[in-house]
């Protein structure tokens, strides 16, 4: 998934085909009412529809807010969208609420947190859209997320899945500061030039992950089982807030990693972070 606050808009394109069916197999979408006078008729490029949400909870507040917590998949480590839908005692959306994460995973004898993009109001899906970035799974813990409702905590029990490849890492610079990273994941990875985003915090305490803007990030993608990289990479770079964009050559199906050297103040900070892919 590139970026869930990224929604793609694909203008209509019209295509011409032979009388015979109006069956162009290129044709995203036909409608026989399309149908020119001369035969011809049109064919009209839709966008992909969203995927269907999962439910995660629903609580009420103490101010009997209704609060429904969705994600796109079954949670796993990594970047995570969180989505929320807060209704009054009326089953009214309520689109004005102050709406906060607080995820917080207890290990039994510490506790921490984990990145966060507080989420912001969506007027087309009438929720509230963020993101948790899960560094670890539940084997080695409990996760909890409060979802804080102008004040007003509700708290739900969440499992966080490991993913089927590292698309999370914790990693501790020469400069003693440690750092997460996770890629932002399209919905399809494909042959050939992608989108690269990936996130990068820094963790300050175990409560507080402050985003990463300043950083130099050299990109180095190796295909693991065959042994060779790629040409035309483009080393992502900060756009806002902890993102940075670049684009990675993935030039045959398969186990890729991403190399990423971390180089802040022209000084290298971590030699050989990585992240990596498998499609």
């Amino acid at each position: 998934m590139k970026n869930l606050f990224v929604i793609a808009i694909i203008s209509l394109a019209f295509l011409s085909c032979k009388k015979e069916g109006c069956t162009d197999p290129t044709a995203i979408n036909y409608s026989e009412e399309a149908k020119k006078d001369d035969g011809s008729c049109t064919f009209e490029a839709v966008p992909a529809p969203e995927p269907a949400l999962t439910l995660i909870g629903t609580a009420t507040t103490s101010t009997n807010e209704t609060v429904k917590v969705y994600a796109e998949e079954a949670l796993s480590t990594g970047y995570s969208g969180i989505y929320t839908e807060v209704t009054d005692d009326n089953g009214v959306i309520v689109d004005d609420a102050t709406v906060t994460y607080a995820p917080l995973m207890d290990m039994g004898t510490m506790q921490h947190a984990c990145p966060v993009i507080q989420p912001t109001f969506d007027a087309i899906e009438n929720q509230y859209r963020g993101v948790v970035i899960f560094q670890m799974a539940s084997m080695a813990g409990t996760w909890t997320l409060d979802v804080i409702v102008n004040g007003n905590p509700v708290s739900f029990d969440i499992t966080v899945a490991e993913s089927a490849t590292k698309v999370v890492g914790v990693y501790t610079g020469d400069d003693t500061e440690q750092y997460i990273i996770s890629v932002v994941r399209p919905e399809n990875w494909i042959v050939g030039m992608n989108n690269l985003d990936i996130t990068l915090y820094r963790m300050e305490t175990m409560m507080s992950f402050p985003e990463v803007t300043d950083m130099d990030i050299v990109l180095t993608p190796e295909m693991m089982s065959m042994g060779h990289g790629s040409t035309g990479n483009i080393s992502p770079v900060h756009v806002a807030n902890g993102l940075y964009s670049g684009t990675v050559n993935l030039s045959m199906a398969g186990d890729w990693r991403l190399h990423l050297e971390l180089i802040k103040n022209s000084v290298l900070v971590h030699s050989d972070a990585f992240l990596d892919i498998l499609f």
